[in-house]
């Protein structure tokens, strides 16, 4: 078998590019004090997720962010979350009663 074949088929690239996506995905991790969850997942997926929500939790804004990346078997997911306060969030004025 000839290794060069290894190289130029073209799903190398795109695994090379997942790779550091999931180094980069790691290192923003690390950076903002996320929780990072490398797992085996059953199948074979192949791709990267960006995601971030906005709730209201206890009168408090709360932005929960999402970054994974999947390459083949393995799963790399990064999650934190902010908490923006209570800035612009209309107060209670029924007293809890509608």
């Amino acid at each position: 078998m000839n290794a060069e074949l290894l190289f130029t088929h073209p799903f190398v690239p795109v695994f090379f590019m997942l790779m550091l996506i999931g180094a980069i995905f790691v290192v923003i991790g690390f950076i903002v004090g996320a929780e990072i969850i490398v797992s085996p997942i059953k199948g074979f997926v192949i791709g990267a997720l960006v995601h971030d929500e906005t709730y209201i939790e206890n009168n408090k804004e709360i932005t929960e962010y999402t970054l994974q990346c999947l390459l083949g078997i393995i799963s790399i997911n990064v999650i934190w979350e902010t908490h923006n306060g209570s800035n612009g969030l209309p107060k209670d004025t029924t007293n809890g009663l509608t």
